[in-house]
């Protein structure tokens, strides 16, 4: 869907009918269980959260504000840029006021919950300021040493944190913000964030792309593990197969996730061995 109000709409309305509700709530700490839109239907999400008696759902909505847009293209009062490109500007205030994130949580057996959903527009968006940025990067080679390798610390412990390698372009962007928020001093302004937040996005696709490379020639030896493993057998629908593939493939990517078309590729592989 292009927005997420019917979404929300379903979130709420599949709750109502299970005898779900809602309370706002802090989670502390991070989620033991991440499941994100596109890979799971939300009925199945909602399934699960009945069926491990979780006391309530906390539900957390966020909306496109330009503001976000102008706050990151001017960190500092003496930076040259004061204002985006009115082309870049103007597709953001398009969109202002709509869906861009959807959060939902909930605590079961002492574990956290989480489920993520972010618009593709939203991404689509984030590629036009990160490509618009690039003459923005080029005048701000002025950056300090310290801040560089200041820069490069948060950005690596960013980059270790497993609900961000298992993240997807879409949904990085919003986890790599709330890993760096608690790690971020006084002194440390929007430019560093904007910073810390591109190279952890180089980091992981760099070395994501170096672990699917070592897995290239051992997607049939990878199909037949995964063929006699005890959640494939278990599995009946082929989005529940889809799911073992890729939790197969991270466990082997040191918790990457894998692109769609390798999860395919193995489902694949494996259900021909049936």
């Amino acid at each position: 869907m292009d927005d997420f109000e019917e979404l929300v709409g379903d979130l709420k309305a599949g709750a109502e009918r299970r005898g779900l509700r809602f309370l706002e709530a802090t989670f502390p700490g991070d989620p033991a269980v991440i499941f994100h839109h596109g890979t799971i239907g939300i009925d199945d999400v909602l399934d699960i959260a009945q069926h491990s008696f979780a006391p309530f759902l906390s539900l957390g909505v966020t909306r496109l504000d330009p503001a976000e847009l102008l706050d990151s293209w001017d960190p500092d009062e003496d930076d040259a840029e004061q204002a985006p490109p009115a082309e870049l500007l103007q597709r953001w205030e398009e969109r202002a006021g709509q869906i861009d994130g959807v959060v939902l949580q909930w605590i079961a057996s002492g574990a956290v919950y989480l489920y993520l959903a972010v618009p593709a527009w939203k991404q689509e968006l984030e590629d036009l300021r990160e490509n618009w940025s690039e003459e923005l990067d080029a005048q701000r080679t002025d950056l300090s040493r310290a801040q560089q390798i200041r820069v490069t610390h948060l950005a690596e412990q960013i980059e270790r944190a497993p609900e961000y390698r298992a993240g997807n372009n879409q949904t990085r962007p919003a986890i790599g913000r709330v890993l760096m928020e608690p790690m971020l001093q006084s002194n440390e302004g929007r430019i560093v964030s904007f910073f810390v937040l591109k190279e952890a996005g180089r980091m992981v696709r760099d070395n994501a792309q170096a672990e699917f490379s070592k897995l290239l020639g051992q997607m049939d030896q990878l199909a037949a593990e995964l063929r006699m493993s005890r959640h494939w057998l278990m599995a009946r629908r082929a989005s529940d197969r889809t799911a073992v593939a890729r939790d197969f493939l991270i466990e082997r990517l040191d918790g990457y996730a894998p692109t769609g078309a390798m999860v395919n590729e193995l489902r694949r592989l494996a259900e021909k061995l049936q």
